[in-house]
């Protein structure tokens, strides 16, 4: 959500509206999608363009929760759930706002451009499952859930949506939060404690400045100044009416909020209602008022059902401003309903939602005032039994489920997310579809009121978007018929593994090779393994799987016992005493080889060969399972990896000056594994958690893979390189490494080492096929 230009005029008169603010001993209520948004466009050094750099954002994103914590301030995050019916057509046009921005995002641009990664929200919440932090998830909209807490329990919220300028909650715009704690002296204990320096936002310093303007008026002004529900040229006409003052120095926006302010003030809901009615063409006021009826009633903070899963008791917490803007709103139009007619009760308009979609891209382009929508609001609580039971709601408020279920289930579609790929291809997640009729089956099965059809919101050629008809899958070859959604986590563990097997297309063989894995890899090398299998075009090679296994080395193995460092600088502060310790014992070995010069640079070429050859090597460390090769790897081989590794961390500067050495086609097929594991996670999700989730940022960084693979192809023979060069002084790494692609060999016996090389001046084939099935 969002109130048009409300959020430029706070700050503009922030002298007036906002407090200086120290943030310290107390709760406070973060919207969990906000700041993850946030937290990755400003704080971030990510580079989106390469897919996601999950290690660095999983860092920030501790390091933000940990200032917090160093001011005993108590966090509770939310974040919203599915969709509102009446915001599908804002998430259209996002959809599309975010193709072209992933279409022409480079290098140069991403400074400016921002794409978020795909597992951006995932990785945000391992960080708070890591860290102990509560959160929750709603089941639409989060924002009126999140208001209801913090007026509970007296607390601020913390977020960058201007909706919060609205309800009557302590406000705290993310934009002026100073993330540095700031040490003061306790008159309690006196010690030196922190706090954060920020800013917090009075209502009744705006009301006053509006000479004395109403709180039950601010609903009403948003709706007008148009947000995420309904467009400000919906009141185009009645906006030309209001007196607007002269100062030309601001914009129309700004001056349209003066303008609004002054002409509410004098007005109640119930009269303002039915001006600005009388200002909607007849054949449009029918909509328009059950519109402006549901967005007033949005901004209602009733009590929240989401406490008990914060594990927070409201004993001895009474509800603050009970006179609150929402609430005051919301009475106003119960009690004067007639000022909406029967309109709003009446049947809804007869423009529906197409019956049947193509591949082709929708002919009648989704109406931003959401007309072609029926009114929908309610908690899932209020849904068919069978369509939400117990168990899968619980999972859903806990944020062990994706919100995109709920879409699913309730609206029978589904958004794809936008990645940075080269869309001259098919789009990334067409790999995948065949995993989402297993998803879509699981979540429909055994429910016969439902219509078995899922619009698939997808995109093409060019970044234009397009729509697939989904078909569920009810069954597998271990599974010949899907159970009911209600009993589905009835089913024994192996019987939930078995479908995931089979949803991959993983045979006996393939389980047993499988089994050689940690616990905690397994989903990703299914996906891995998945991508492989059925990646098409571009074609896939030895060079993308090393560059992967060589992630899975850096993140998940290196960093494990090394710390999080990314420069000379932090290694050296974290690991100054060990590292010590690790060249003594390496001057030790050095010493015996030493030449009779006293210098191991002076040796000879003979003498050298013959301590190079004294060295262990990966092949003295014999691993039959990589579960085991892990087991054997040192601190101490894995601090001398460390300025090897470095370097793959960081964008390639002369990307910047050249934008043309960018290859977005490399990018592209990595997209296709990411489409792979997020749906294989969705999957593993939905069974109950077979497999043990993975925690994406300890195995995937875009730009590390990026590099990796840039420099890979360069070499034949890429597995010698990697244990030979580049993991030479590591032995018990190269161990594991040599172990981990033997593994994945025998998954891939027929992987290419050489790249096919795209037929030239041939048109590509358009697919004609307008519904997607998969059959078992």
């Amino acid at each position: 959500m969002g109130v048009r230009g409300l959020t430029s005029y706070i700050a503009k008169h922030s002298d007036q509206y906002l407090e200086p603010h120290e943030l310290k001993d107390c709760y406070i209520v973060i919207d969990g999608n906000s700041l993850a948004s946030q937290l990755y466009n400003c704080v971030s050094n990510c580079n989106c363009v390469f897919g996601g750099d999950y290690d660095e954002y999983a860092n920030c994103v501790k390091d933000f929760f940990s200032l917090l914590k160093s001011c005993n301030v108590t966090s509770l995050v939310v974040f919203d759930g599915g969709y509102e019916t009446r915001k599908l057509p804002t998430v259209h046009a996002r959809l599309k706002r975010r193709l072209l921005v992933a279409k022409i995002i480079t290098p140069v641009t991403q400074s400016k451009l921002k794409c978020f990664p795909l597992f951006m929200n995932e990785v945000f919440r391992n960080v708070l499952m890591s860290m102990q932090i509560r959160f929750v998830q709603s089941d639409f909209e989060a924002d009126s859930e999140i208001a209801a807490i913090a007026q509970r329990l007296g607390c601020p919220v913390l977020s960058y949506d201007s909706d919060f300028y609205v309800y009557d909650v302590l406000y705290i715009s993310f934009s002026t939060v100073i993330l540095e704690p700031t040490q003061y002296d306790s008159a309690y204990d006196k010690h030196m404690r922190n706090h954060i320096n920020c800013q917090i936002y009075n209502i009744e310093k705006f009301l006053d400045s509006h000479g004395g303007l109403d709180k039950s008026m601010l609903p009403v002004m948003a709706a007008l100044l148009g947000n995420d529900y309904i467009e400000h040229q919906v009141f185009e006409h009645f906006l030309s009416q209001i007196q607007l003052p002269k100062n030309h120095s601001v914009s129309k926006t700004q001056r349209q909020i003066m303008g609004l302010s002054e002409w509410l003030r004098k007005e109640t809901v119930e009269t303002a209602v039915k001006k600005i009615l009388n200002h909607v063409k007849k054949s449009q006021r029918k909509s328009v008022a059950k519109q402006l009826k549901a967005i007033i009633a949005g901004y209602s903070t009733s009590s929240s059902s989401l406490f008990r899963y914060l594990d927070i008791s409201v004993e001895g917490y009474s509800k603050l401003r009970c006179n609150s803007v929402t609430a005051t709103a919301t009475a106003n139009v119960e009690r004067k309903d007639s000022v909406f007619h029967s309109i709003c009760d009446s049947e809804s308009d007869t423009n529906s939602h197409q019956s049947a979609v193509t591949e082709n891209e929708d002919k009648q382009e989704m109406k931003s005032n959401g007309e072609c929508y029926k009114p929908f609001r309610c908690g899932i609580d209020m849904l068919p039994q069978n369509l939400f039971p117990d168990w899968f709601k619980d999972n859903l408020h806990c944020g062990n489920l994706p919100r995109c279920f709920i879409n699913m289930l309730v609206h029978q579609i589904h958004f794809s997310a936008p990645q940075v790929e080269d869309f001259s291809l098919p789009f990334s997640h067409r790999i995948s579809l065949p995993i989402l009729c297993v998803i879509f089956g699981l979540l429909t099965a055994g429910n016969a009121t439902h219509k078995p059809e899922l619009c698939y919101v997808a995109y093409k050629e060019n970044a234009q978007p397009q729509t697939l008809i989904v078909l569920p899958v009810y069954g597998t070859a271990s599974l010949n018929e899907f159970p009911p959604l209600e009993e589905l986590p009835d089913l024994a563990l192996s019987a939930r593994r078995h479908l995931l097997y089979d949803a991959m297309g993983f045979n006996v063989n393939d389980i047993l090779i499988l089994e050689g894995f940690p616990d905690d890899w397994k989903i990703f090398i299914v996906a891995l393994i998945y991508w492989g299998r059925n990646v098409s075009e571009p074609s896939l090679t030895e060079h993308h799987i090393h560059a992967v296994l060589f992630s899975i080395i850096c993140l998940n193995i290196v960093d494990r016992h090394v710390g999080y460092c990314r420069s000379k600088k932090t290694f050296l502060k974290l690991n100054g005493t060990k590292l010590q310790k690790v060249v003594k014992l390496q001057s030790v070995k050095e010493n015996e080889y030493k030449t009779g010069s006293g210098t191991f640079q002076s040796a000879k070429t003979g003498q050298l060969e013959m301590f190079e050859n004294n060295l262990p090597s990966h092949k003295d460390i014999s691993c039959v399972t990589v579960t085991e090769a892990v087991a054997t790897v040192s601190s101490e081989d894995c601090f001398c990896l460390v300025e090897t590794i470095l370097p793959y961390h960081k964008m390639d500067e002369c990307l910047k000056s050249r934008p043309l050495l960018f290859c977005v086609s490399v990018v592209h097929i990595f997209a296709q594994f990411q489409s792979c594991l997020l749906h294989v996670m969705h999957l593993n999700s939905l069974l109950s958690l077979p497999f043990i989730q993975c925690q994406v940022e300890n195995f995937y960084s875009g730009t590390l893979i990026y590099n990796a693979y840039l420099n890979f192809k360069k070499h034949s023979d890429v597995e010698d390189y990697v244990l030979t060069q580049l993991l030479k002084c590591s032995p018990s790494v190269a161990g594991l490494y040599s172990t981990m692609v033997k593994l994945v060999r025998d998954f891939l016996p027929d992987l290419s080492v050489t790249q096919r090389k795209k037929k030239e001046n041939k048109r590509k084939k358009k697919n004609d096929s307008k519904c997607y099935m998969n059959q078992y």
